[in-house]
């Protein structure tokens, strides 16, 4: 794909600007389409928590992260010219006063999905952004950036967990900053402690409770052709960018606006214009390095970030797509729509025309590509696959479900949740470009549209809840046995009890295993084990684990359905299950058990591979105690890690 950088920033920040222009657009179709066609931060302190928390039918905060060009409520310009609403006003207003504790993110514009990231994760918490010292030095710019003086959403935690929502590029922002807090990144912390520094505790995990939901709009979750194919808007947007700058008073803008660049060593002058800034950016460095949203857009590296997110079982996703492109009954081919925004129709043609292409890396553009909303294929937008093309849970099941958003809302967390495909241009979903004489239109078919989406998370929110009286909603290990319950797998031992500090059992476990395998145990004839009766309720399961070669009992005859299970024997089973269902088990370097002489021999590759994934990760005092039991908690919660 051979292009200047500099042109296609330059066809973007067209596209950008028209979306803030005021009082023009295209109507928004408020009618689900058809897929085969197509509050300040500031202002609020702890006192105010039960208050809004009581406010809002979803008592979860709820944070808007923009996409590419985009801007939140820490930047002067949000006040001017509202990224989320634009020009119908303020949907985070609008919201708020509907009773949803909502907040508008600021992260760079142009910056790469690990940087937006990390500047989210220093958002949210107040704090410079960090972002690790070996993604620094891999990439040659400074390890800390833009500086957030006050928490965005005070008191977020597991206790008070968010629902992400991220528009276009903010949907990889989202996605990376999740599996981030799950798993953080040991090469990071192995950096920071070789320095002798701390590492930030985005890098170090643990914190996949923080976040309830994730719900990405238009989002190009595995690239764009926009990025393959604009060679010839490029020239355009070059020659066009000043002129329409200066239409539509952005040229006049001074100091409302902020690219974030600091790690780079880009500052915003308080004096200098839009484009003055920008000139600037294009004649740095900045592109150089390699590390910014152009790169991250491209379908081979979108693919590559996808290879390294996993679906959260603990997380409830949604995605919504746009198609304004219509199917010609003569040709066969797709054009853009009559109703698309004008300035995309050049994009979304030649998109729609861009297929039986084959990027750098070997991936092949067919005709599914072609239908987009004008600079995201709606294929892309739908859910994210990996560099094989598969959208897999940890398990290795099916990673979406199709929803047909009226008949069916139990939805299911750890999947993708894939909404109705929409009659949307990209701009449609934050409201640029509405027509005069349709502006009230624009107004109501927004403010539905997110009030629906609210809606989603209520019911999710609604349905979070646990039977049982001996799992308060603050205990450390809420957020795991809710997951697992909430998919079947688990189970309480009375209908009102779970015993999350009891034992867990051999016959318990695999019973677990099971039903995260959503396994069809009748088809399974009975064992050799004698201590195994076929009438037992456990009988069913344990027959599925031996066939599947999950277990292999305590002897030739047994199988100790009642006995503890221990530590080391439950690693063997989970490392089992995951050879059997082919779970893929990302490795990183980690510092060896204390008592990893103890492990038994036929658990030690179990233990090594779960502790390198991050599925198991000792007591407190750095031993694994492999032959101490497991309790039902624990489970769980290594459960949820897979």
């Amino acid at each position: 794909m051979k292009k200047t950088w500099s042109k296609v920033l330059a066809t973007v920040l067209v596209l950008a600007m028209v979306l803030c222009m005021p009082g023009f657009a295209a109507s928004v179709d408020t009618v689900d389409y058809d897929a085969d066609h197509a509050a300040s931060a500031d202002e609020l302190t702890d006192a105010d928590l039960p208050e809004l928390l009581s406010a809002s039918g979803n008592h979860y905060p709820i944070v808007m992260v923009h996409g590419l060009f985009g801007w939140g409520q820490r930047d002067k310009i949000f006040s001017i010219m509202p990224y989320w609403g634009m020009t119908t006003g303020s949907l985070t207003d609008y919201l708020s006063a509907k009773g949803y504790e909502t907040y508008a993110a600021s992260v760079g514009p142009l910056s790469s999905a690990w940087d937006r990231a990390c500047e989210l994760y220093a958002a949210l918490t107040g704090g410079r952004a960090d972002y690790g010292i070996a993604h620094a030095r891999r990439f040659g710019h400074a390890r800390f950036g833009t500086a957030y003086p006050a928490p965005l959403v005070p008191g977020w935690g597991a206790d008070r967990p968010i629902d992400l929502v991220g528009h276009s590029f903010g949907g990889a922002t989202a996605r990376l900053l999740m599996q981030l807090l799950a798993h953080g990144c040991p090469e990071e912390v192995q950096a920071a402690e070789a320095a002798g520094e701390t590492p930030s505790p985005l890098f170090t995990g643990g914190k996949s409770s923080w976040v309830h939901s994730m719900t990405e709009v238009a989002a190009p979750h595995n690239g764009t052709t926009f990025l393959e194919c604009c060679d010839n808007m490029a020239q355009f947007a070059a020659e066009a960018s000043t002129a329409m700058a200066k239409l539509l008073g952005i040229s006049d803008f001074k100091g409302v606006y902020d690219f974030q660049l600091e790690q780079f060593g880009f500052y915003r002058k308080d004096g200098e214009t839009v484009l003055e800034a920008l000139d600037r950016v294009l004649h740095s460095d900045f592109l150089s390095h390699n590390d910014n949203v152009f790169r991250d857009l491209t379908i081979d590296r979108a693919l590559e970030l996808n290879d390294d997110i996993e679906i959260q079982p603990n997380v409830y996703y949604f995605s919504y797509a746009g198609d304004k492109t219509r199917q010609s009954s003569a040709t066969g081919e797709r054009t853009s729509a009559v109703d698309m925004t004008p300035l995309f129709v050049p994009f979304a043609n030649r998109m729609c025309s861009y297929y039986d292409q084959t990027t750098a890396g070997g991936f092949r553009i067919d005709k599914t590509w072609a239908p987009n909303d004008g600079l995201v294929n709606t294929v892309s937008a739908l859910y994210p696959t990996d560099s094989a093309g598969r959208c897999l849970t940890k398990s290795g099941q099916t990673g979406y479900i199709q929803q047909d958003g009226y008949s069916n809302v139990n939805y299911q967390p750890g999947v993708w949740n894939v909404m109705p495909v929409r009659h949307y241009d990209h701009g449609n979903f934050i409201a640029g470009m509405p027509v005069p004489d349709l502006a009230s239109q624009s107004v109501t078919a927004l403010r539905q549209f997110y009030l629906s989406l609210m809606d989603n998370l209520s019911h999710v929110s609604a349905a979070s809840g646990l039977p049982f009286t001996d799992v308060a909603a603050d205990r450390w290990s809420y957020t795991y046995i809710k997951q697992m319950y909430d998919a079947g797998v688990v189970s309480g031992m009375t209908p009102t009890t779970f015993e999350p500090a009891g034992d867990v059992t051999r016959a318990q476990f695999v019973t677990m295993l099971a039903g995260l395998a959503k396994a069809d145990v009748s088809k399974y004839p009975a064992t050799s084990f004698r201590d195994v009766p076929e009438g037992a309720w456990y009988a069913p399961y344990v027959n599925w684990a031996l066939a599947n070669g999950i277990v292999s009992g305590t002897s030739a005859v047994t199988f100790s359905p009642d006995a503890s299970i221990t530590r080391q024997d439950m690693a063997v089973m989970l490392y089992s299950y995951t050879q059997r269902f082919q779970v893929h088990l990302q490795q990183q370097p980690v510092k060896p058990f204390t008592d990893a002489g103890s492990i038994a021999a036929y658990a030690q590759i179990a233990v090594q591979t779960l502790q390198r994934a991050g599925v198991i990760s000792g007591m407190p005092d750095g031993s694994f105690q492999p032959y101490g039991t497991a309790t039902r908690e624990q489970a769980c919660t290594m459960l949820c890690m897979l």
